[in-house]
């Protein structure tokens, strides 16, 4: 019986689940996410000013958040991710996955990752596929794997 295998192409703001169909096999679409939220500026998340704060020493400073709304986005996008790959999980849709996203995002999925679907990665790869053509992707990435 063969593996179902999952390949996840990601970055901070979008992402492509793929169920692999043999070893060379094409790809088959099983969902994309995206969150454009993590491709807005900070200054296009948050308001206008921060909120200002006075000092005991009679003078105003601005009150900066604690967390850039950048960040929070990702993140929240990254827990939106880890929830679909847990749910694939618990569906029994795959057994072996593959993480491919460029280094930054990748740090933050696994961090929001459940140990059950960290135990199913089968590779990480330090690698922004998202926007190529899934041919492209697919030659790319059985490269990388092989050269590991």
């Amino acid at each position: 019986m063969k593996t179902r295998t999952w390949i996840v192409l990601a970055d901070a703001a979008s992402a492509r689940l793929y169920e692999a169909s043999g070893p060379r096999g094409n790809w088959a679409l099983v969902a994309e996410l995206q969150h454009p939220e993590s491709r807005a500026h900070d200054s296009e998340l948050g308001t206008d000013k921060p909120g200002r704060v006075k000092q005991s020493k009679g003078y105003r400073s601005a009150m900066e958040p604690p967390t850039p709304p950048k960040k929070v986005e990702v993140k929240k996008f990254a827990r939106q991710l880890a929830k679909a790959l847990q749910d694939g999980l618990s569906k029994g849709a795959y057994e072996r996955l593959v993480l491919v996203a460029p280094s930054g995002f990748l740090g933050v999925l696994r961090s929001e990752l459940s140990d059950h679907v960290h135990g199913r990665i089968g590779a990480l790869v330090d690698k922004d596929y998202l926007h190529l053509d899934q041919r492209e992707a697919r030659e790319r990435l059985d490269e990388q794997l092989q050269a590991t």
